[in-house]
């Protein structure tokens, strides 16, 4: 018996070192194998919304809607609000990275972009009801998400803000960028005065200049020539629209409103022009995260894209 178990006892010590060898090659391999499939995954390329257009029809018209839509939706809808006088369209570089698993929506005003021209609105309430209007026509809410979140740039932000404060059972969350709070009423009448004026249709290539400038002239170097070119035909086309939604904007009550915002709040503040307005306005609203981006200035969503998609939806998926 003592024979036995030495035979079995040299056996074993001689079968260990050579399990401890194939359980490491074992593991080694297992771990190389979960490391190429991660890596793999992370270099395949993220699939791109689909664009599509449409319009959405109301009782006096159609208003215009630029959407992006992932493969797969698990989040409530987006729907942007643009800046003054442009179009959903300039929202498009910010939609391709935010679309990833929630349909992204920017819609036109009233006679600005595709959407037709109305006469029935005044004020910036009244816009913030069309914009109602179609959100609700278009659907955009379903049983899984029965409300949305809604964004606004410049212009787009004043609206958006009171579409938050009109319907606080449609609007999950709000993210508002460079926002046009003109506290001081000298400030906010001068501007007003700049850009109050009915446009006549251009008749000379000089008035349209204020437009080239501006789109492209002055644009940021990151700005590609074709896309600072739509711009540029955006606001050439809204030589009568434009002054409606501005007159609107600056006879807008923003303190007063902004202190009904009961939706939790997410302001983004590029370092451009509107820099001190926009910290100045995230102090009014309740429920508010400010972010300041001192390395953005202007044409923010053709430059940083990305970073802003990033902070927007580390955000919205809290």
């Amino acid at each position: 018996m003592a024979h036995l178990i030495r035979d079995r006892t040299r056996q074993l010590i001689q079968w260990l070192p050579n399990m401890a060898t194939r359980l490491t090659l074992l593991l080694t391999m297992l771990s190389t194998m979960l490391f190429t499939s991660l890596t793999a995954a992370n270099d395949e390329p993220t699939a791109q919304p689909h664009f599509s257009k449409a319009y959405i029809d109301l009782d006096w018209g159609q208003i215009h809607r630029l959407q992006a839509a992932p493969s797969l939706v698990t989040e409530p809808t987006l729907v942007c609000f643009p800046p003054n006088p442009f179009s959903g369209n300039y929202y498009r570089q910010l939609m391709a990275s935010l679309a990833l698993d929630r349909t992204v929506v920017a819609l036109d005003y009233p006679g600005l972009g595709q959407s037709d021209p109305s006469t029935t609105w005044r004020t910036v309430g009244d816009l913030a009801e069309i914009m109602i209007d179609a959100i609700e026509s278009a659907r955009l809410t379903d049983e899984q998400h029965q409300s949305i979140d809604v964004c606004g740039y410049h212009t787009g932000a004043m609206v958006a803000a009171e579409v938050a404060i009109r319907r606080p059972d449609l609007v999950r969350r709000v993210i508002l960028i460079g926002v046009p709070y003109f506290a001081d009423p000298a400030e906010n009448d001068a501007e007003l005065q700049n850009v109050m004026q009915d446009r006549p249709l251009p008749t000379e290539l000089a008035a349209l200049e204020s437009s080239w400038r501006f789109t492209i002239a002055d644009r940021h170097p990151d700005v590609v020539p074709e896309r600072a070119y739509d711009n540029f035909l955006e606001s050439a086309a809204a030589w009568r629209a434009r002054a409606p939604v501005y007159r609107a904007l600056h006879g807008y009550a923003a303190a007063d409103r902004a202190v009904l915002i009961t939706q939790p709040a997410l302001v983004l503040n590029p370092h451009g022009g509107l820099k001190t307005h926009t910290r100045a306005y995230a102090q009014l609203i309740q429920d508010v995260s400010l972010v300041e981006l001192p390395h953005l200035s202007y044409g923010v969503f053709d430059v940083a894209p990305e970073q802003i998609a990033d902070i927007m939806l580390e955000y919205l998926d809290r």
